[in-house]
């Protein structure tokens, strides 16, 4: 009777609830592009995270500079091999960067690009891909849409690494926006490898490997206290910095106090940035400096620049 009962579970189910699970998603090794203008006359330098693999350095290094012209902005790629290297990206006020993966050679990066066209075409056609050549620099930009032989349709895509043959893999799915008058190109996660060509995007199961050959070392960073629109002298508080919902998310209690500090840029020190989680406190003494004057029943937004004598507790 129970093997009866698994034959007609087995006929109802197929083939929909029996499908194969949604390809897994990789994510990337490092997320940049060009920080916020600053208010006053000066240089706001943002780095992403340091992506290591096959003995080279890479990161993103955003820069906005206000001048009485205006603001205007510069994104390049550092790449440390015995010395450094910087290569220059392209419209860096108008995208954000990834830097995927390394290749399995470990001669080239993955990059991906995300394109802000602004509402409502968020996700159309928003997005192109590159591999980078290391000693060179040399990068050929292709939309992903054209890469996988679509048009009128959205898509959030992600760049996932290279398969094993070398080939690039694209991870689609359905748009997270949608965007009015466009259909999805796709109903649910897929994965497609290619070489960058136009419509050479080829499917993959959706249980196919796809190996991560870099690491990420170091969290990012945004420089404090070099910061032009910092409104005073930096102090120094004791206090609890910890994880909240809402903006800004990095808040610090002043041990003692009701005055709670808004960490601004959100970013940390290493040291710290390295043990942050949701449901984790790290007391100390922090070194901070102040975006916005002191005023009561207002919570004053900062930017850490040190941290000492740090301790880490659960809750």
């Amino acid at each position: 009777m129970r093997n009866i009962f698994f034959v007609i579970a087995l006929a109802v189910l197929s083939p929909g609830t029996l499908a194969q699970k949604e390809p897994r998603m990789l994510f990337c090794l490092a997320y940049g592009g060009v920080p916020e203008c600053p208010n006053h006359a000066g240089v706001r330098t943002d780095r992403s995270e340091v992506a290591s693999g096959f003995g080279s350095l890479v990161s993103i290094v955003g820069i906005a500079q206000r001048t009485a012209r205006g603001c205007g902005f510069s994104a390049h790629i550092e790449v440390e091999q015995k010395g450094k290297k910087v290569f220059n990206l392209p419209e860096p006020g108008k995208r954000g960067f990834s830097i995927v993966d390394f290749s399995p050679d470990g001669r080239s990066l993955l990059l991906s690009s995300q394109i802000d066209l602004g509402y409502p075409y968020e996700d159309y056609r928003n997005v192109e891909v590159t591999t980078m050549d290391l000693s060179t620099g040399e990068m050929h930009w292709a939309n992903a849409w054209d890469i996988l032989g679509w048009h009128d349709c959205v898509s959030t895509i992600e760049a996932q690494g290279f398969a094993s043959d070398g080939k690039v893999v694209l991870r689609p799915r359905m748009s997270i926006r949608g965007t009015k008058g466009h259909p999805d190109c796709v109903k649910t996660p897929e994965l497609f490898e290619t070489d960058l060509k136009p419509v050479s995007a080829q499917k993959l199961p959706n249980d196919a490997r796809v190996e991560r050959y870099g690491k990420r070392i170091h969290p990012a960073y945004e420089a404090c206290k070099a910061d032009p629109d910092i409104t005073g002298a930096c102090f120094n508080v004791y206090g609890r910095l910890s994880i909240w919902n809402g903006a800004p998310s990095l808040r610090i209690w002043r041990i003692g106090t009701k005055r709670i500090l808004g960490v601004q840029n959100e970013t940390l020190p290493e040291g710290v940035a390295n043990r942050m989680d949701f449901g984790v406190e790290a007391t100390g003494d922090f070194e901070v400096c102040p975006f916005t004057e002191e005023r009561a029943g207002e919570m004053q937004m900062v930017c850490v620049e040190s941290a000492e004598n740090v301790t880490y507790k659960k809750y």
